[in-house]
């Protein structure tokens, strides 16, 4: 064995099931959680409109440095948009995205590539339990999106045989969660972010219309997209009245 020694990696993080990094999805507000299709499969939501704006968080219950990326990958970016907030050109930050408890050296970063888009978030040793980094959410089209974090493992350095050499990829990125959202067409006809009045009037308008054909559906009245606004329509115009989008 040679005497001479090099640097390996080693993984230096706990299990997932402590759970130090957490995420949790509200409505535009902040406040109102986003409620899950079942209980059983809480990273799974309800549907949401088109155009529905939602608030992304990360949080943590320990106090350490911490490496991750939110990010939309693949064809999925056709489906909904991650935003910051606060972005400060001169440190190119996104400055209003991160909370005091990530530490005073967190930063939120642009993290589009090739294959995804989203925001690299990095905590610094000061941080302590609490939230820490807040992203919105757009989604754009009918379909599902999926939204993923994904931590960096911590680690640690030690010295081993130079024999030893470690592969290149040995610690690649762990996903920790993945949410999905599941997207459906948008009632709120108007666009004033809340489905009332004015919607139901722009549907009532259609009523019985035996025409409608893609790709605007009777200004979208046609919910189940069959041609027709009928009892169906209604129906599914009816479970979003009221809803905000933002």
């Amino acid at each position: 064995m040679k005497k001479l020694t090099s640097l390996v990696v080693l993984l230096s993080i706990s299990s997932l099931a402590a759970a130090e990094v957490s995420i949790k999805v509200f409505l535009a507000d902040g406040n109102t959680p986003l409620e899950p299709a079942d209980a059983n499969t809480p990273l799974v939501y309800r549907d949401i409109m088109v155009g529905t704006k939602l608030t992304i968080i990360v949080a943590s219950d320990a106090a350490k440095t911490w490496d991750g990326t939110l990010d939309i990958e693949g064809i999925d970016r056709d489906f909904g948009v991650l935003s910051g907030r606060g972005y400060s050109a001169n440190t190119r930050d996104w400055e209003g995205s991160r909370f005091e408890a990530a530490g005073r050296g967190a930063r939120v970063r642009d993290g589009a590539g090739s294959l995804g888009s989203g925001f690299a978030l990095n905590s610094h040793r000061t941080a302590v339990p609490g939230d820490w980094f807040i992203i919105d959410y757009t989604s754009t089209q009918v379909g599902r999106c999926r939204v993923a974090l994904t931590e960096y493992p911590a680690l640690d350095v030690q010295p081993v045989p130079d024999d030893e050499p470690l592969p290149p990829d040995q610690f690649p990125p762990i996903l920790l969660y993945e949410l999905v959202f599941n997207q459906v067409r948008t009632r709120d006809f108007d666009q004033d972010a809340t489905v009332g009045l004015g919607d139901f009037a722009v549907f009532a308008s259609y009523w019985g219309a035996a025409d409608c054909a893609d790709p605007d559906w009777c200004q979208g009245a046609d919910l189940d997209a069959d041609g027709c606004v009928d009892g169906a329509d209604l129906a599914f115009f009816a479970d979003y009245w009221l809803e905000k989008t933002r």
